[in-house]
């Protein structure tokens, strides 16, 4: 930094030459002013040899010389202030126009590079990045100056060893400025000190680059003048070095922001985008925001439903059963799945998948809940179709037993009316029989209804049901078709409660799951198991059912000791028209029973070993005895 004024000795020494010459000229001459005072005789007799005259004006000049000399040392020292302000002033006047400029860290340090140079006055600076691999290595990022020189075979640590004992790695180790004032006479400067002589650098300081964590790079300056880093030059370009610091830690929280902004401009315009409805509200239930594929699901724009209540949300009130669960949402604060029927401004019907949602803030809060919506009618749509083309396919499963159940029974019914026809009237014998006859034809009644119920072709609306004793109807229909080769254990719990569905379809998925069962097992035999039994799902595990809610379920269980399936069997055993039969079956029949059991709010999974068997578990929510009530008050 060109900063040193030299004053000129020659400006005082004229001065106090020019004083000496008046004086001596006054000396010599004064006394002809005041000739009409005295006889000249003895004036000049008296100013030209008067010693005390010449002695005044000797001590005069040489005071003079000296006030001179330090009022031009007390200028030069002025001057030499001004200039550091001017400088300084200058430097943060680049520095802060640097920063409004600057749109990445890199540039920036560029452009203080260039202000240390170009406005300091120094030979060369450069900024060193504090990698942490192995070795503790120091990248060059930017410099300005000597282009070319220093960098060709440049290798530099900041670890604790003999290569990272200079300045660089000192100060990022230390966190401090370190200064070498003479690079050719400092020793542990000895490594570098054949390219600083070639460069010409005789000075340097190095200033550490610090955020709120840690020390990641250091701003190092070369000086051609040894010595040049005083105290005051140090602490401003440490200032200096503390606002680079500060505006890269901003650049870079700049460019989080600008990311995190591109992220969730990219969430909203894939929300707004996506098929599935979104409908979000606050913690109170006032709507945030809904996106166009909820606003055509529900019919009711979004400038009717962003702001307003969900309590009062024209949706909620056409779809009470979908506004029940979100009640329960905002009661609970925990997460809702289920399916419903949701009817939109123009009285259209539509079969969704809702799933709401709390999320919660870092004090564990609830911030805002969010609502999403798929629209499944075609899918339940086909659902329905595979289901009826599964239920011919059930007949004929189920006509071979049947006849032969039917055959049993008409056999029974001769036998039994032969004998009361020959018989006494008044023989107890024959009354007997003849109840027995009531007893079988009956039996043939309930058989007769449940293959009509099969064979309807129409949706029957879901009902209040015992399930205990649809699953026993179902147990014992089911019991005359399968193999003799094969044991039926059942141990169903009578009265366990009532699900809402629809008989028909429960029935339905008893014969797919039992009829695979004993597919399973008819070469060999085998044990086929049927459980039915109560099963509570606590909130704390709710999280292992993510399909159902917390509450009372029925648990129904169907096992057998079949050839069992390997682990890619049982990742498609609930696709449509996936079949591991090698004789028969369309492969339709599972998917139907997922359906179903989707259809009914519940969960079905599967465990299978090869060689071992094949174990079902169903789960259905049981309603709530208050609800019952309700309804039976309904009705």
């Amino acid at each position: 930094m060109k900063d040193r004024f030299v004053s000129s000795p020659l400006n005082s020494l004229t001065i106090t030459i020019c004083y000496f010459a008046a004086g001596a000229v006054w000396v010599l001459y004064g006394h002809k002013l005041f000739v009409f005072l005295s006889p000249p005789q003895e004036m000049t007799a008296q100013h030209s040899s008067n010693p005390f005259y010449w002695g005044f004006v000797v001590a005069s000049s040489g005071l003079l010389y000296l006030l001179l000399r330090h009022w031009g040392s007390s200028q030069t020292e002025t001057q030499g202030s001004l200039l550091k302000i001017k400088q300084a002033l200058k430097s943060y006047s680049e520095f802060t126009k640097a920063m409004i400029k600057a749109e990445d860290e890199t540039a920036l340090m560029e452009d203080v590079c260039r202000i240390c140079v170009e406005v300091g006055g120094h030979r060369m600076a450069w900024i060193a990045v504090a990698e942490n691999d192995s070795e503790k290595s120091l990248k060059p990022v930017t410099h300005w100056g000597d282009e070319g020189c220093f960098f060709d075979n440049f290798h530099a640590s900041w670890a604790e060893s003999e290569c990272g004992k200079g300045p660089i790695g000192t100060s990022i180790r230390t966190n401090e400025p370190v200064i070498f004032q003479d690079l050719m006479t400092n020793p542990r400067f000895e490594s570098c000190r054949d390219a600083a002589e070639k460069c010409g650098y005789a000075s340097c300081i190095s200033i550490p680059l610090r955020n709120e964590k840690q020390i990641f790079a250091a701003l190092v300056i070369f000086d051609a003048q040894p010595n040049i880093f005083d105290k005051e030059r140090t602490l401003l370009l440490t200032e200096l070095a503390d606002d680079l610091s500060y505006g890269i830690q901003n650049l870079r929280l700049k460019a989080e922001r600008k990311q995190e902004i591109e992220k969730s401009l990219m969430l909203a315009a894939v929300t707004e985008q996506t098929s599935d409805g979104v409908i979000t509200f606050d913690a109170s239930g006032t709507i945030e925001y809904m996106n166009t594929s909820f606003i055509n699901l529900c019919g009711t724009p979004a400038d009717e439903g962003i702001g307003v209540s969900i309590h009062e949300f024209e949706c909620s009130k056409r779809n009470p059963e979908f506004y029940k669960a979100v009640q329960e949402t905002l009661e609970s604060k925990t997460m809702r799945i289920g399916r419903f029927v949701n009817k939109d401004r123009d009285g259209n019907e539509h079969d969704i998948d809702a799933r709401i949602a709390p999320v919660f803030d870092k004090t564990g809060q609830v911030a805002r809940y969010v609502v999403t919506v798929r629209d499944v009618s075609q899918e339940v749509q086909l659902q329905r179709q595979l289901r009826q083309i599964q239920k011919m396919e059930a007949l004929g499963t189920l006509s071979e037993g049947i006849v032969h159940d039917f055959n049993n029974i008409l056999d029974n019914i001769f036998r039994c009316s032969e004998r009361g026809i020959i018989a006494d009237a008044a023989d107890e014998t024959a009354q007997e029989d003849l109840f027995q006859i009531l007893k079988e034809t009956l039996h043939g009644k309930e058989l007769i209804k449940s293959f009509k119920t099969m064979g309807q072709g129409k949706e029957q609306p879901q009902q209040q049901i015992n399930i205990s004793e649809v699953i026993s109807s179902s147990t014992k229909s089911l019991a005359a078709t399968i193999p003799s080769i094969i044991k039926l254990k059942k141990d169903i719990t009578p009265g366990l409660g009532v699900i809402m569905g629809d008989p028909a379809h429960i029935h339905q998925v008893m014969t797919h799951l039992c009829t695979n069962a004993a597919d399973a097992m008819q070469a060999t035999g085998g044990i086929l198991e049927i459980s039915l039994t109560n099963m509570m799902i606590p909130v704390e595990r709710i999280c292992h059912y993510p399909n159902l809610s917390p509450g009372e379920h029925v648990k129904l269980t169907i096992t057998d000791t079949g050839h069992g399936m390997d682990r890619d069997e049982l990742e498609r055993i609930f696709d449509p028209f996936y079949t591991t039969a090698q004789e028969s079956g369309r492969g339709l029949g599972l998917s139907i029973v997922h359906g179903i059991i989707k259809n009914h709010g519940g969960e079905i999974s599967v465990n299978s070993i090869v060689g071992v068997g094949t174990t079902f578990v169903i789960l259905l929510p049981l309603i709530d005895p208050l609800e019952q009530q309700k309804a039976l008050l309904r009705e």
